[in-house]
């Protein structure tokens, strides 16, 4: 198990071996530190497909000018080595549970850092996928190889690879094509995520933009399957299957180990938790609904217990008990894809449309977030097994900028047939 009875003076000690000195990690319970302390030594490294550094990520809106006179990295090392004076302020309002609360901040940093209003048991912690160090570890392995299993990140390369694969994906058009057909479709900008850039666009609109329409990833847009509009609302966006693969610590044969719903609101074109849809756990044995959770509440609490939905706030319908369609189905399909497009990977998210047609693998998320309360075993510590292990005899380079290489963009190829 991960240690979850860290100290200021253990968290110091981290932190200066992982970020000042450059040491990886020795044991499993560091791993979280040591994910924390990376962007401090990959600062201006490229660690994404697309070329942006943990600069460009940290301070996108930041104008260039401006980050050159702000020593932005510097106060990247100065928050790592203040947040055990942040979270023991933090955890004194938690009233009595504030030394609890305060070691918990300590040994798993990344659940404290990104959800502060959360208050975690260590059950709770361990249970929790370490999406963060996961993250940081594919940042690392990108800087080091550039491994092809890390592009399914860019979307046009991703639908590439799926159709060599012969794995079933929306159909996908060409502006020339979407046009002649006519109609309504989906188009996404490849260079976005978190559902925003998601669009409804009618074959019209898309002849008004003119040249500018072929820099978008333009699909046939879907209909949900008949049982979901029983309680979805018809201007619900799709809904997908989030199905996350991870590899076994002994065998590293990919098995599902979380599977989620995500439920879009009315009148929006996408079902991401970012624009204010629903994250529902699934029993993995019966495929059926549990009560979800929205981003802004996650780890929230109520009268003792985690504050949860159980039906739809557009239509008031209960999906609790609901056997999702496709659902096994929808697994094998994200098995097949870990297996024949990334079988190098720890861990990875797949959506996989719940269409009326039949279940579509819409995208992989590579920096994966995942919101579970009591899935059905310690998801940390043998991620966090797996990531030391890979991280074993390997060295992270020396703080200093190098000049990122261009990536090469496939153009887009019409998917799979489903």
């Amino acid at each position: 198990m991960l240690d979850t009875r860290a100290d200021a003076g253990t968290y110091w000690r981290r932190i200066t071996r992982f970020a000042w000195r450059g040491e990886l990690p020795k044991e499993h319970n560091e791993v979280p530190t040591w994910a924390l302390a990376l962007p401090y030594r990959l600062w201006n490294h490229e660690v994404r497909y697309d070329g942006r550094t943990f600069e460009d990520l940290q301070a996108g809106r930041v104008s260039p000018a401006l980050r050159r006179l702000l020593p932005l990295r510097a106060l990247y090392l100065c928050f790592l080595y203040l947040w055990p004076v942040v979270s023991f302020f933090r955890a004194l309002r938690r009233g009595r549970a504030w030394r609890a609360y305060w070691r918990l901040a300590l040994g798993f940093p990344e659940l404290a850092v990104f959800h502060p209003a959360s208050d975690y048991t260590d059950a709770e912690a361990r249970w929790t996928r370490p999406d963060f160090s996961l993250a940081m570890y594919y940042a690392w392995r990108w800087n080091r190889d550039r491994p092809a299993s890390l592009r399914l990140d860019d979307k046009r390369f991703f639908l590439d690879e799926c159709a060599r694969a012969a794995i079933p994906t929306p159909p996908t058009h060409t502006p020339a094509e979407a046009i002649a057909r006519g109609g309504t479709f989906i188009v996404k900008d490849p260079q976005r995520d978190l559902g925003f850039g998601v669009a409804s666009f009618t074959a019209d609109e898309l002849k008004a933009l003119g040249d500018e329409a072929s820099a978008f990833i333009i699909q046939t847009k879907l209909r949900n399957h008949p049982e979901l509009l029983k309680v979805f609302p018809e201007t619900a966006p799709l809904s997908s299957l989030r199905v996350i693969t991870t590899l076994d610590p002994k065998t590293r044969e990919a098995h599902v180990s979380r599977c989620a719903i995500r439920i879009g609101r009315a009148g929006v074109d996408a079902d991401n938790t970012a624009q204010g849809g629903i994250w529902a756990q699934i029993d993995r044995r019966t495929g059926r609904v549990l009560a979800g959770v929205t981003k802004k509440t996650f780890g929230t609490w109520n009268g003792g217990a985690p504050v949860r939905f159980g039906e739809h706030p557009d239509t008031k319908r209960s999906f609790v008990g609901m056997r999702v369609p496709w659902f096994d189905e929808g697994r094998l399909v994200a098995l097949l894809a870990h297996r024949r497009l990334a079988p190098d990977a720890l861990s990875l998210g797949w959506d996989i449309a719940i269409s009326a047609s039949g279940p579509l693998l819409l995208e992989v998320n590579v920096w994966t977030t995942c919101y579970d309360y009591d899935p059905p075993d310690d998801a940390f510590t043998p991620a966090c097994r797996l990531i030391l292990k890979e991280l074993h005899g390997g060295t992270i380079p020396p703080p200093a900028r190098v000049q990122t290489g261009s990536t090469r963009r496939v153009s887009g190829v019409p998917s799979a047939a489903p």
